[in-house]
């Protein structure tokens, strides 16, 4: 197995997967929206592509752990090509067609379901002496998102809405060639204990593995909280921005907010492996769970206010929450979950965003339209505190586990 490399052929992996996140979840309410589909549509849409994730994610981090046949690298490679496809036919499917709506959900699940897959994969060479840097590689891939963002932002006012379904083509595309690049890790290297002590060899099943760690379901539940408030931000920043921005400002100003939150992730990604040596991982996920939460209340306060300064003001501060918590929770899932169950744990711990974007999708799409776009982002900033309390609580007892 060639192990040279590997953050070089890791870090053009995340890029060619930040492209894709980029132009497709980040601009799914634009492209919705304007292709004639009403709020409450799109968050019922949103909130099935996080249904699909919350069932499927740990399923096929399950399948991995289990399989000898489909490995990290088939499964991503197998997912992306399927995205690019469903891509593909929205470029052909006229405005308000009906069928866009399942072909959306296919791209966007396919888009998802292989992240696990790819947190994995930054730790599964460890055994023959290769290391990844994730949080370097992570913090690239980032700085593609922001190139990514303001791009796609820049070209909404060209293509249009023709503009998402060209960016999943292409970001999939070379998320699976990049990936073809990585080597193939053995089958029985994705067994052992790089978690627990004492933690089985053999793969547990799904109930087995909460059953397991039990100690690890509130920080879950936590981070749900965080996501959903997180969610109603990034899914719905095109309504949120409505309510002061009118016409093509609004995508321009979302293009620069995704871009500034994408830069400023770089220099905590890029020193996370240095921030390791002096926080424990448990230290550094509650103190980004603070920082998220004053994040998001500083978006309630800017758009209350209309003012688009103290809006991108709001974007810096993703420095000190996502992107802390984003390898945080990563690198706390490989150090309380054993080897062979680590593709199940990555993935239950990635069903936390899913099952924040679900309810954020939906609950946040109907409240959106209900009763109003500030009162909803209101309720998502009351979770948000109620999950930075509930992760602070949690961390200690994880920790005592």
């Amino acid at each position: 197995m060639n192990l040279k490399n590997l953050n070089f052929k890791y870090a053009l992996v995340s890029i060619g997967y930040m492209l894709l996140i980029s132009g497709s979840l980040g601009f799914a309410f634009n492209y919705l929206s304007q292709v004639g589909f009403e709020p409450g549509v799109i968050g019922t849409v949103m909130s099935v592509v996080s249904l699909a994730g919350v069932f499927l994610g740990p399923i096929a981090g399950d399948l991995v752990d289990r399989s000898q046949k489909i490995t990290q690298k088939l499964f991503i490679i197998g997912s992306m090509i399927v995205c690019a496809l469903a891509g593909g036919v929205l470029l052909m499917l006229p405005a308000r067609s009906l069928v866009i709506l399942p072909v959306i959900v296919v791209a966007f699940v396919c888009s998802t379901i292989g992240m696990p897959m790819l947190n994995g994969m930054a730790f599964s060479y460890e055994r023959f002496g290769g290391t990844i840097n994730y949080g370097l590689c992570r913090g690239i891939g980032s700085a593609a998102y922001a190139v990514g963002s303001n791009l796609v932002g820049q070209l909404w006012a060209v293509l249009g809405t023709s503009t998402l379904p060209l960016v999943v083509v292409a970001g999939a595309l070379l998320t699976a060639g990049m990936t073809l690049l990585m080597p193939e890790v053995p089958r029985k290297a994705t067994t052992g204990t790089s978690g627990e002590k004492g933690a089985a060899e053999a793969s547990l099943s799904i109930p087995q593995f909460f059953g397991r760690y039990r100690s690890l379901v509130p920080v879950i539940g936590a981070l749900v909280l965080l996501y959903f408030c997180h969610n109603i931000v990034n899914t719905y920043m095109g309504a949120l921005l409505g309510t002061f921005e009118t016409g093509a400002g609004v995508e321009s100003t979302q293009g620069t907010a995704l871009f500034i939150q994408a830069m400023v992730e770089l220099p905590t990604m890029f020193g996370f492996a240095l921030l390791l040596k002096r926080m424990s991982v448990e230290k550094i996920l509650a103190v980004a769970a603070i920082f998220y939460s004053i994040k998001h209340v500083l978006v309630l306060v800017a758009c209350n206010a209309g003012s688009v300064p103290l809006f991108y003001a709001a974007m810096v501060l993703q420095m000190l929450s996502f992107a802390a918590i984003t390898p945080g929770i990563v690198y706390f899932a490989n150090k309380h979950v054993a080897g062979a169950d680590q593709n199940k744990g990555q993935a239950v711990f990635a069903t936390a965003n899913t099952v924040g974007g679900l309810l954020a999708s939906f609950v946040g799409g109907w409240m959106f339209e209900l009763i109003g776009v500030m009162p909803g982002l209101t309720v998502g900033v009351v979770a948000s505190c109620a999950g930075t309390l509930l992760m602070l609580w949690s961390l200690r007892a994880s920790v005592r586990a």
